[in-house]
């Protein structure tokens, strides 16, 4: 294989190779000028000849589309005697790159970005493609605030070959959806890693993010992640609505790529309301203006309240009386970090928090337990395994 400086100041197709970018999977990306007209381009050149097939099929797929928010696709050609992907360049940022200098994006810049995503998506999903790896790194934006979706190198299409291994999974594990594992994607798939982007978005952090591969499986088959809110407190009911939809084990129960512009523009503050404090039924849908709706809700909620406290009144108390309340079921685990002695937080499900060890946590007896670890600023999560008894231990990762 020749060194990726021998390419540089060729010229493919008409434009002239200026900047080595960098290296993915199977081919190494140069920036190029149009010689006649001074267009940017991207040229993926492939450099693993192994995977000339997905190569080909990455051309043909992106041939195929055409969408605002997908880069282009210019032209296919070959350098010596290797394919080539001329591809319109995208000046800005990446999506990781923005996450990093940010930590963590506001509300409204979340909610647009994931917005030209899903649309992106939707699309795609419409035309019978499955992207299969979407990522931050795999999304750019412009400086005018214009979304791009990049890569698709392992993009499943209707009339794609098959190019997987009968039962191998590919993509990126942190962003992959329970069914990826065990190589059944579906479109829904892409909308798990919509949920994964816009949790990574909104709060800095991957919901499943573990070292031990064994463990992010675990988490990701359970859905175990630490609760949104409680790593970022500002966050908007209607993200979090997306972020929980999306993030669903059943692919069945997650909405379609087109449905998440409606679900971020449908209020979801009554819902929630009902939902934490009563687990009321939902009310029938009518077409009434939603301040009569709200009042509805909030008379509803009055009476219940009014019923209970008349009954409790009401109620004759005998003195000789004793209510006997059933053992409540659970165990309790002994939790030591052993590589870090201070400074340590035990963070719970619920957002209970520990700040001194020795560390005890209550399970139900056969349940795993997902826990988050804070030590010096950074966090980790872990899940407590059901056949785990007394004592678990861990290392923190830093």
């Amino acid at each position: 294989m020749l060194p990726a400086h021998s390419y540089l100041h060729r010229v493919v197709a008409g434009y002239r190779l200026t900047d080595y970018v960098g290296a993915g999977g199977m081919g190494e990306v140069f920036k190029a000028w149009n010689l006649e007209t001074g267009r940017q381009a991207a040229v993926k050149v492939l450099y693993r000849p192994e995977f000339a097939a997905r190569f080909r099929n990455e051309a043909s797929l992106q041939a195929s589309i055409s969408h605002l928010n997908i880069a282009a696709l210019y032209d296919v050609t070959l350098i010596d005697d290797r394919p080539a992907l001329v591809i319109e360049w995208i000046d800005g940022l990446s999506l990781d790159e923005l996450i990093r200098r940010r930590e963590r994006l506001s509300n409204e810049e979340a909610s647009r970005i994931i917005r030209q995503i899903a649309r992106a998506v939707a699309y795609l999903h419409q035309m019978g493609i499955i992207h299969r790896d979407l990522k931050p790194s795999n999304i750019r934006i412009r400086p005018d605030g214009q979304v791009k979706v990049l890569d698709f190198g392992i993009a499943k299409g209707r009339y794609t070959p098959q190019l997987t291994k009968v039962g191998h999974a590919v993509g990126t594990s942190e962003f992959m959806a329970p069914e990826q594992f065990r190589a059944q994607v579906e479109p829904k798939s892409d909308v798990w890693a919509l949920g994964v982007l816009l949790y990574e978005m909104t709060t800095g952090h991957l919901p499943f993010d573990e070292r031990n591969p064994l463990l992010l499986r675990h988490q990701i088959d359970h859905g175990h992640f630490t609760r949104p809110l409680l790593l970022n407190p500002t966050l908007s009911p209607e993200l979090a609505s997306v972020i929980t939809q999306c993030l669903q084990t059943n692919p069945a129960k997650r909405p379609n790529a087109a449905d998440i512009e409606s679900i971020l523009e449908k209020p979801v503050e009554q819902g929630f309301i009902a939902e934490n404090l009563f687990s009321l039924p939902a009310l029938p849908t009518l077409n009434w203006p939603v301040t009569i709706r709200y009042w509805l809700l909030a008379g509803a909620i009055s009476i219940a309240g009014i019923t209970f406290v008349n009954r409790t009144v009401t109620k004759p108390v005998k003195s000789e009386e004793t209510v006997i309340q059933p053992p409540e079921q659970y165990e309790q685990i002994r939790v030591e970090v052993l590589n870090a002695d201070y400074d340590l937080e035990l963070v719970m499900p619920d957002g209970s928090v520990q700040s001194k060890e020795p560390f005890v946590v209550k399970r139900t007896p056969g349940q795993p337990l997902p826990i988050t670890i804070r030590h010096l600023g950074a966090e980790q999560q872990f899940i407590i395994d059901p056949e785990v008894q007394d004592l678990y231990q861990c290392y923190f990762d830093r």
